[in-house]
């Protein structure tokens, strides 16, 4: 049976067209899709090198040529078309078949290919249709290497394609190879060579002992880095080409760099001290930007090491797109947790004027709307994604804003829907801000995906922080670093100089008992911020688990009994405005809500709580009522932590890096150094006024929970966890001086010692098993690795509180539209109860309704 054209996919709507396999009448013409996703694959391999020596370029022409070969087949094209065929599902498949050809292609006809890259070539196009990780070299010599009878039914079935491509188009099948091989080869040798290699020989046949191989002993050095680089460019060149973006829409669009400097020259100066610092960081911007210029040259990895209120995330971004625009690429800009990037997609938008659904910057995270306006239609069901979102999805942008998770989990065995986000990775520029928050059991792999990035992939790798963690110091033999500020010594100076806090260590953690803890209880941990929060002052306490923060917050509020005596707490105050309105306040209304509650209550305190159960949108809003000074107009409310009333915060971690926010006296619950350092980043962020404190301790085990939080968060002082209290507490208690330590000696000395105690003793840190499973190329052991284990375990849940939410989505009927229109209103978490619930795709989603009791307004989702 013979098909007047053959296909790829089938048409994407009822009146469109499908998509061409190799052109009109079987033409070679940019109408076929064998022909777009090999040039496509070139492009993104160009100029690479394999590990045998090979070029990256004629694989992969070979690859994107043959990956659809056996589509010729009339069940394959059957199949497409949804006509039904009397055969088995098993014959419309076309990988293995496909990876045959592309065998052939390479082994037979290419010279200048090794036989390292011929078999990764084929283990890509026998795998490409894998979704949760690339092919793995034991799963092919399982399925085509064994003397078995499904393995001999699977070689007779293949043979049955062929027969079938040469009996009704062979001329196609002839035209593919000597397409694929610059004229050489045919459909005829092919064949001859195929039915040569399954001639049984003792019960077996080349093909079986050449793919039975595959699992003989460990790849080789390399290994992993190419199938990663060739099974992601097919899949970024197969989606994109079957979505039907246009080559002209691949691309991205780099931010104006000079309007850093412009924004930045139109700010105060400031004045005393504060002129200073801008001195500093200005000096500190122009510094990382010109010297960025010899890091692109170069092989080695950037350091940005400034201490909090240095002006970090300007110079990061300044020396990030002065580098793209070097290397003619993109930036993406890497943080570790979502209302971080919140925050800075905000900064991004309002210094750029750029929009998150443009060419020029893209914001993505799970929980974000994530498209480029490209268009809305949707692509084929094997594909799932509408250009837009595949394009945004794959950091096609100038710049895209994405989270340390969605960066290193896209290396380590990438599924299909992170594979495409890969090959944008080539000669790009990626700054990744605030490192030492990557998880202890990843810090062995990451040196590794770091080195995969710079040796395979030509990325500028720019690692930014106040607590630099070495990972590449200490983790990489190949790779070197430089710091990319001038004499660094200058920024601890001037805080020696100009201190902005002091560090005091509680008494439960200045006392070393062996496996013993002393602990703080929670009413005097309450009583304790209570009193500092007096005089207008304003506090901040950092808890290491969500019941423990919870806890603590109970005890810090007054819990009058009569109603107009209530705390003035801003989670209530939104709640209660939604309840009335139907929608969000702005942090104006917010602020001049918490004020008029203070005058009529007669109060001198607001309170607020964050964590991660509450909404984004929520979070994002009560940060800016507290400290966004660019809300609103000059005559509106101040940030309510520049008024006289005083400010108590309660909250976990999502605070504790990279959030603009600044408070008299900051708590933090017993945590590893670089965590207090980055809490202590919280404290008197403008060096305004006295001295301020941060305050050290360890709190009790919370009354609902079944640990000391900070042994919960971060591991035994001992045992087989990784020692990280312990040799916090050493370094700690080496250098305090009556119970404190001065800010200068914290944010260097004391970070310095606490990372050398880790890496060069015999503590050996991080999870050997995931740098192993990396080089032997066992993508089935890193496919169920998350670097945050939790929210494995969590829900994704959607608290609908506004009436558009609860509108558009308690209704029932969802589509990924609805969803997408409400990323601010997604949480991870574990929930008591729910509303409802829907399936969109293959996510699973519980509604919550936020007005109920399922949603408390301070806490968030119960």
């Amino acid at each position: 049976m013979t098909f007047e054209q053959y296909i790829s996919h089938p048409a994407k709507t009822d009146d469109g067209e499908p998509t061409l396999l190799i052109g009109e009448g079987g033409r070679f013409d940019d109408d076929g899709h064998l022909r777009t996703v090999a040039d496509r694959m070139v492009e993104a391999c160009r100029g690479q090198t394999l590990a045998d020596g090979t070029p990256a370029e004629p694989v992969a022409k070979v690859i994107g040529l043959t990956h659809d070969f056996a589509k010729l087949t009339r069940w394959a094209q059957k199949h497409l078309r949804d006509q039904p065929f009397q055969h088995s599902d098993e014959y419309r498949y076309h990988a293995f078949p496909s990876a045959l050809v592309t065998l052939y292609c390479l082994l037979e006809c290419r010279d200048e290919v090794g036989d390292h890259a011929a078999e990764v070539a084929t283990l890509v196009v026998a795998g490409h249709h894998d979704t949760r990780s690339p092919p793995e070299p034991s799963k092919l010599a399982g399925s085509y290497g064994r003397t078995t009878v499904e393995v001999q039914e699977t070689y007779e079935r293949v043979g049955e394609q062929f027969d079938d491509i040469g009996d009704e188009v062979p001329e196609r099948a002839d035209r593919i190879i000597r397409a694929a091989n610059g004229g050489e080869g045919s459909w005829e040798d092919f064949r001859e060579w195929h039915d040569d290699r399954t001639e049984p020989v003792d019960d077996a046949h080349d093909h079986l002992v050449y793919f039975a191989r595959m699992s003989n002993g460990a790849p080789g050095s390399g290994y992993y880095g190419d199938v990663v680089r060739l099974w992601t460019a097919l899949k970024f060149a197969d989606q994109t080409a079957a979505s039907g973006i246009e080559d002209r829409d691949l691309g991205g669009t780099l931010p104006d760099r000079e309007a850093i400097d412009r924004h930045v020259d139109d700010l105060d100066e400031g004045e005393g001290v504060l002129a200073d610092l801008n001195c500093l960081r200005d000096r500190a911007r122009r510094n990382a930007t010109e010297n960025v210029e010899a890091l692109v040259e170069s092989d080695d990895v950037g350091l940005i090491t400034l201490p909090t209120g240095f002006g970090k995330t300007y110079a990061g971004l300044s020396a990030g797109l002065r580098a793209a625009d070097i290397n003619d690429s993109r930036l993406v800009y890497v943080l570790p947790y979502t209302s971080i990037l919140d925050q800075t997609a905000s900064e991004i938008q309002s210094v750029f004027g750029v929009s998150p659904y443009s060419r020029a910057f893209t914001l993505h995270h799970h929980l974000s709307n994530t498209y480029t306006g490209l268009g809305d239609h949707y692509t084929d069901a094997d594909i799932g994604r509408s250009p837009g979102a595949l394009h945004a999805e794959s950091w096609l942008s100038g710049l895209t804003l994405t989270t340390t998770v969605q960066l290193f989990e896209s290396l380590a065995a990438p599924t299909a829907r992170q594979a495409t986000r890969v090959p944008s990775l080539r000669e790009s520029v990626v700054v990744i801000d605030e490192p030492q928050a990557i998880p202890e059991d990843w810090w062995q792999i990451v040196p590794a995906l770091v080195e995969l990035l710079v040796d395979t992939y030509d990325v500028t790798v720019i690692l930014m922080t106040a607590t630099q963690p070495g990972l590449v110091e200490y983790g990489s033999d190949e790779l070197d670093t430089r710091e990319l500020t001038d004499e660094t010594d200058q920024y601890t100076d001037f805080l020696a100089d100009h201190p902005r806090v002091t560090y005091r260590l509680h008494d439960t953690v200045r006392t070393d008992l062996g496996d013993e803890y002393t602990t703080l209880d929670y009413p005097t941990a309450g009583g304790r911020m209570a009193e500092a929060a007096g005089d207008g002052r304003d506090v901040l306490a950092v808890c290491n688990t969500r019941a423990s923060a919870e806890e603590l917050y109970q005890y810090v509020t007054p819990m009058e009994s009569v109603a107009e005596n209530a705390p003035v707490e801003l989670g209530r105050l939104l709640h209660d405005y939604v309840d009335e309105t139907g929608e969000l306040p702005s942090p104006v209304e917010l602020r001049r809500l918490a004020l008029d509650a203070v005058a009529e209550q007669d109060a001198a305190t607001v309170y607020a709580f964050l964590s991660g159960d509450v909404r984004p949108d929520d979070r994002k809003l009560l940060i800016d009522t507290l400290y966004d000074d660019e809300a609103g107009d000059e005559d509106d409310t101040v940030p309510l932590l520049d008024s006289d009333e005083s400010v108590v915060l309660v909250s976990t971690s999502v605070v504790e890096a990279g959030v603009d926010v600044s408070f008299d006296t900051v708590f933090r619950d017993y945590a590893p150094i670089p965590n207090i350092v980055q809490s202590g980043g919280r404290c008197n962020r403008s060096f305004g006024g006295e001295t301020g404190d941060v305050v050290v301790w360890r709190l009790a085990e919370p009354e609902d929970g079944n640990a000391i939080p900070s042994l919960v968060i971060h591991g035994g002082d001992g045992g087989n966890a990784l020692p990280l209290l312990r040799e916090t507490g050493h370094v700690l208690r080496r250098h305090e001086v009556d119970g404190c330590i001065d800010e200068s000696t914290m944010v260097s000395d004391t970070v310095g010692e606490f990372y050398e105690s880790l890496f060069e003793r015999e503590l050996d840190p991080g999870d050997e098993r995931l740098a192993k499973a990396l080089f032997s190329a066992s993508m089935s052991e890193l496919e169920g690795e998350h670097m945050i284990d939790e929210i494995e375990d969590y829900e994704d849940v959607v608290a609908c509180l506004t009436d558009e939410e609860r509108g558009d989505l308690l209704g029932g009927g969802l589509d990924a539209g609805d969803m997408g229109r409400h990323p601010g209103a997604q949480v991870n978490t574990d929930p008591d109860t729910w509303t409802d619930k829907a399936t969109v795709g293959n996510s699973r989603y519980l509604l919550v309704d936020a007005r109920d009791a399922s949603y408390h307004p301070a806490f968030g989702v119960r």
